[in-house]
C-alpha cells in the first residue's frame, strides 16, 4: 500500500480502442505500465499469453470494421504515426514486454505481421527512471500509448492524465528507495544457506507431474503462416509411475526442420490422434490439484491457448538455478552440475530425452537437503517459480 498509485488513476474515454498483448513474464512485474493503461483507458483490454490465435475476444476486437486494427511496433517498413496517421477510428494493438519478449510475441502470432504497422519518433527520453531502457529513444508501454493516442485522438498537447499514475508510481518508488536507504531488491547483509525452492517437489509428491512437449513451429520469415501447436507430449507422475504419451496430428504441414529438431518420424506425427481426443485424454490425466513441472512454459502455454485445462506450473529451470545459486547453461548442464541420476528415456525423440533429464532433476531436488549445493551463497531473485 505504501507504493500504490491507484489514487492517481483517472478514467479516460477515447474513440481509439486499445488492445494490449502482454508476455506472461511481464505480467508478474509489479511496475509494468500496461496495467496502468488498462486501469486508465475505458476502451482498453489487456490479454496475457504467448499465442493469441485462439483468443476469440481478441480476434473479434481486431476484426471490427468500425475500428480497423493497426499495430504499434517498430518493425521493418513501419510508418511514422505522426506523419502518416490513419483516418477515422482504429483499434490500436500494442505488444507489452521487454524488447525480446515483444519480438517473441510478434513472431509467434503471424496475424500481427499482417496488420498495418506504425512506429513513433519520440522527441524526449523516457521518464521510466526505475527501469533501464535498452536505448535512449525507447519508451515504456504507457508512454508509447500516450504518444500514439495524442495523434489518434487529435490532442497535440498529449494526454497528461494518462501519465499521472505512471509519474506517481515512478516518484513513489524513487522516494521509497531514498527513505529506506536501500535498493528496491533487498539483499541480506550476511550470506545464508539457500533453502530449496518449490515445496511442491516434496510436500505433495502424489500431485507432481513432470511433462514436456514438442511443437510444430514454422520458422519466422519462412513465408508460411501456421501457428505453432503441440504435436508430441509426454508426462509422468513420479510418485506412482503413471505415464502419458501422445502423438497429435497437426492442423497443417510439418515445418521443414521438424524431424531433425524433434528426432521424431513425420509419418508417426501425421498419423497421430485428433487434437480433441488428445485434449480429452490429457485433461483426464492431469488433476486440478496437480503441479505440472516442466522446463519453461512454452508447450503448456500453447496447450492452454487451445483450451486444455493446465494446472499450476513449476519451472524446473528456476528451481535448478536457485538450488545451484548460478546459471550453468542448458538442461543437460544442470543435470551434470547437480549430479542428477539420469536414466534411459522411455518416451520417443527429443521429448523423451528432455523428459528423462527433468525426471532426474526432480529426483535430485526432492532428495536434497539444505546446503547440498555449495551451501553458503547470497540469495538472488528468481523468476518463473510456482504460479
Amino acid at each position: 500500500m505504501r507504493v500504490c498509485y491507484c489514487a492517481a488513476v483517472r478514467p479516460i474515454a477515447t474513440r481509439t480502442r486499445v488492445v494490449i498483448l502482454q508476455h506472461p513474464r511481464e505480467s508478474d512485474v509489479p511496475i509494468n505500465t500496461a496495467r496502468i493503461a488498462e486501469l486508465s483507458l475505458s476502451s482498453a483490454t489487456l490479454h496475457v499469453g504467448l499465442d493469441f490465435s485462439a483468443d476469440s475476444a481478441l480476434q473479434a476486437a481486431i476484426h471490427n470494421p468500425e475500428a480497423p486494427p493497426i499495430l504499434l511496433y517498430p518493425g521493418a517498413g513501419a510508418k511514422d504515426l505522426a506523419r502518416e496517421p490513419p483516418s477515422g477510428p482504429v483499434t490500436l494493438v500494442v505488444v507489452d514486454g521487454t524488447w525480446w519478449q515483444a519480438s517473441k510475441l510478434y513472431k509467434l502470432n503471424p496475424f500481427l505481421q499482417k496488420l498495418p504497422c506504425y512506429g513513433l519518433a519520440p522527441a524526449e527520453e523516457s521518464r521510466y527512471r526505475i527501469r533501464k531502457e535498452p536505448e535512449a529513444h525507447c519508451l515504456s508501454t504507457i508512454e508509447a500509448l500516450e504518444a500514439a493516442l495524442s495523434v489518434l485522438e487529435g490532442r497535440p498537447d498529449g494526454l497528461p492524465e494518462l501519465l499521472e499514475p505512471f509519474d506517481a508510481m515512478v516518484e513513489t518508488q524513487l522516494d521509497f528507495v531514498a527513505q529506506e536507504s536501500r535498493p528496491r531488491h533487498r539483499r541480506s547483509a550476511e550470506p545464508r544457506l539457500r533453502p530449496l525452492v518449490a515445496p511442491a517437489l516434496s510436500e505433495r509428491p502424489e500431485s507432481l507431474v513432470v511433462g514436456y512437449g514438442e511443437a510444430n513451429a514454422w520458422p519466422y520469415g519462412s513465408g508460411e503462416s501456421h501457428p505453432p501447436e503441440v504435436v508430441h507430449w509426454a508426462a509422468v507422475r513420479p510418485a506412482t509411475g503413471e505415464r502419458f504419451e501422445a502423438y497429435v496430428a497437426p492442423s497443417g504441414p510439418l515445418a521443414p526442420s521438424f524431424e531433425t529438431h524433434s528426432r521424431l518420424v513425420a509419418e508417426r506425427i501425421q498419423g497421430g490422434e485428433a487434437r480433441a481426443d488428445f485434449a480429452h485424454r490429457l485433461s483426464a490425466f492431469l488433476r486440478p490439484d496437480d503441479v505440472l513441472a516442466s522446463w519453461g512454459f512454452y508447450a503448456s502455454e500453447l496447450l492452454r491457448a487451445e483450451g486444455v485445462a493446465i494446472p499450476p506450473r513449476l519451472d524446473l529451470r528456476g528451481a535448478a538455478i536457485h538450488a545451484l545459486g548460478r546459471r550453468v547453461g542448458q538442461l543437460g548442464d544442470y543435470v551434470t552440475a547437480l549430479e542428477a541420476p539420469l536414466r534411459s528415456p522411455w518416451a520417443a525423440g527429443r521429448t523423451g530425452t528432455r523428459l528423462a533429464a527433468m525426471e532426474a532433476l526432480v529426483e535430485r531436488l526432492r532428495g536434497a537437503r539444505r546446503g547440498d549445493f555449495r551451501g553458503r551463497v547470497a540469495p538472488v531473485a528468481t523468476s518463473e517459480s510456482l504460479e
